[in-house]
């Protein structure tokens, strides 16, 4: 093997590296990541002092889409503090347990009852209430 194609085998190799990092960047602040099995999540978090925040979403709501990116950034800067659920309208009839009409929605519980709710797209009551304020 000469230097010249193992020169282009080896920037071949970094490209894909880098389009498949960016593609995982991507998906990470660009997707909702739904909680597996919410309501044996919920029933946990409901005996403990930790606050939980339920986010209901549904696959190809626009006004979803739109507030994604804020919502894992929210998510992401507040693990340590916050018990966070994500629950997709589609796959789960939770929604009605909690009377949601509209996504996006946002409900912040402590010990399983509702203490403030934020709906729509309004990025900053979103980032205050992922954020726990």
């Amino acid at each position: 093997m000469n230097l010249k194609q193992f020169s282009k085998d080896l920037l071949l190799i970094i490209a894909g590296l880098v389009l498949a990092v960016g593609g995982y960047q991507a998906w990470q602040t660009h997707v909702y990541h739904d909680t597996s099995n919410p309501q044996q999540v919920l029933k946990t978090a409901a005996k403990t002092d930790q606050q939980t925040v339920l986010i209901f979403h549904k696959t190809g709501c626009p006004d979803c889409k739109s507030v994604v990116t804020t919502v894992n950034k929210g998510i992401k800067d507040n693990q340590s503090d916050t018990k966070f659920v994500v629950v997709d309208t589609k796959n789960s009839d939770l929604y009605q347990k909690y009377n949601v009409t509209e996504v996006p929605t946002v409900i912040a519980l402590q010990h399983g009852q509702e203490e403030r709710r934020v709906v729509g797209t309004d990025k900053q009551q979103l980032s205050r209430i992922l954020a726990g304020e």
